[in-house]
């Protein structure tokens, strides 16, 4: 490796290992600032809360913003710039007893050309007891319970794992159940793939921001089982999800594999947690084909609750010698070959310094990554990101 890309790599991973240091310096000339400061700015994103109205209970704003530079230095070229990688507003409410929720937020795109970019959740959830909700409008597919359902205002990479952006998922509008039993939980949901993923959508069936519902229809299946009391830890759960994509021509979104599996196990104890998470994706089109991947992500807290260590290794496989996608950030942007072959494996190595929890902080981390094919253009490369995350 050059010389210049150790000190690519060096200078945002120890800029954030001396952070503390710093501010701890800060802290010792500023002790007057209330312990609690964070909270009460963030306070303001609650416009109002009252248990005692019978209809309208609390409503709060949110939003969050994900920006990050990047530099990829591959075999076949080279890129670097600020993106403005996430950028959203909305609101949340609680109505009637808090038995119903409503959530709408709309994103902007890189560099704000488009203030309004299309709607990202918009549904309504009934809760009628503890133990089970009903969710109706543009959300999730229950797939994927970490690398897909997780906030990414929580996860501690820059991006999703490599297998799982490949498979064509993404918002959609539906109907979903949740529901819990003791240990055991389920969940179940059905699917438009006519879901246009921005405002207007593209293709033959957008239309507007739910779709016309002319397209195919996907259905996921569920069910997780909570371990943390046979295994003696913190946490420790399992989960095993199904998704089943009567596929159209056209269709917007869950529309490159008629199934997809997805298995997940995370386990915490103390400063410490690992996920392993796998999917499975058959009976796609073209060079869609079957593909298995997993990745296994360790976490280790150097200062609780300030500073955490991230690794994490990938991998994915293909029977067809086009069936695995890299990364389209930002490995597809220097690959000559497209960015497609039929084995993939990374290494990404970083960490996170918490301003205020996952509400408010800074991450670094380096990524290598090579994805072959029979082509004799393999792709071998490393990308480095420095970024900060806020989120209300």
């Amino acid at each position: 490796m050059k010389t210049t890309q150790y000190h690519r790599i060096a200078t945002p991973l120890i800029a954030i290992a001396a952070f503390p240091l710093l501010a701890s310096a800060q802290d010792n000339s500023t002790e007057f600032v209330e312990p609690n400061a964070f909270d009460k700015i963030w306070g303001y994103a609650g416009l109002y809360k009252d248990d005692l109205n019978p209809i309208l209970q609390e409503f709060k704003l949110r939003g969050r913003y994900h920006g990050q530079y990047w530099d990829v230095d591959a075999d076949q070229g080279s890129q670097s710039h600020w993106e403005d990688r996430r950028s959203r507003f909305g609101f949340d409410a609680k109505l009637f007893g808090k038995k119903i929720e409503v959530r709408a937020d709309f994103q902007s795109n890189d560099g704000f050309d488009d203030f309004y970019d299309g709607l990202v959740d918009a549904y309504i959830r009934w809760k009628p007891n503890s133990s089970i909700s009903v969710t109706a409008g543009k959300t999730k597919p229950l797939l994927g319970q970490y690398d897909w359902l997780e906030s990414t205002n929580s996860q501690p990479t820059f991006e999703r794992s490599q297998i799982f952006n490949q498979l064509g998922i993404n918002r959609a509008t539906g109907l979903t159940a949740e529901g819990t039993k003791d240990e055991l939980s389920w969940r179940a949901g059905i699917y438009s793939n006519s879901t246009p993923s921005s405002t207007g959508g593209t293709g033959s069936f957008g239309d507007g921001e739910f779709g016309d519902f002319n397209g195919g229809i996907s259905y996921t299946l569920g069910a997780g089982y909570d371990l943390k009391h046979l295994l003696d830890l913190e946490k420790a759960d399992f989960r095993l999800d199904w998704l089943h994509s009567e596929r159209e021509q056209g269709d917007l979104v869950l529309g490159k594999y008629d199934d997809i599996v997805s298995a997940t196990f995370f386990v915490k104890e103390g400063y410490s947690a690992v996920v392993v998470e796998g999917f499975s994706a058959t009976g796609g089109d073209g060079n869609n084909s079957d593909v298995f991947g997993f990745f296994i992500q360790p976490t280790y807290d150097i200062i609780p609750k300030k500073l955490q260590l991230v690794g994490r290794y990938s991998y994915a496989n293909s029977e067809g010698s086009e069936g695995v996608v890299g990364q389209s950030r930002y490995e597809r942007k220097v690959a000559s070959n497209k960015g497609v072959g039929d084995v993939y494996h990374s290494l990404y190595g970083g960490a996170q310094y918490f301003i205020h929890g996952d509400k408010l902080k800074l991450i670094a981390g380096a990524e290598w990554a090579t994805l072959e094919n029979d082509k004799g253009d393999s792709y071998d490369g490393l990308t480095l990101l420095t970024g900060i995350r806020l989120s209300f």
